[in-house]
């Protein structure tokens, strides 16, 4: 399913206007964005934890040129499934 899809389907089941419904979700996807990445976890109630993640630095061998090459430490967005959704998943 691709966001427009996703966006109508909320819409119709909302019974608003999908593209009002756009600007709630990006608005939403923003913050929660931007307070992951101040260092802050959002929870979600029945859906999960949105984190952030440091990935520590790595050393990786290349084959081909028998070298070894380093990967730097990067921040990636960590989610942890609440337990109502687990219990659906499953």
């Amino acid at each position: 399913m691709n966001n427009r899809a996703f966006i109508d389907q909320m819409a119709k089941k909302l019974g608003s206007d999908a593209d009002e419904l756009q600007q709630q979700v990006d608005v939403f996807v923003y913050t929660l964005l931007s307070q992951v990445k101040a260092g802050n976890s959002i929870t979600v109630k029945n859906f999960g934890v949105f984190e952030q993640k440091t990935k520590a630095e790595r050393k990786i061998y290349n084959p081909t040129t028998k070298t070894y090459n380093v990967i730097p430490a990067k921040e990636t967005v960590a989610f942890k499934m609440g337990a109502a959704l687990k219990e659906k998943m499953q």
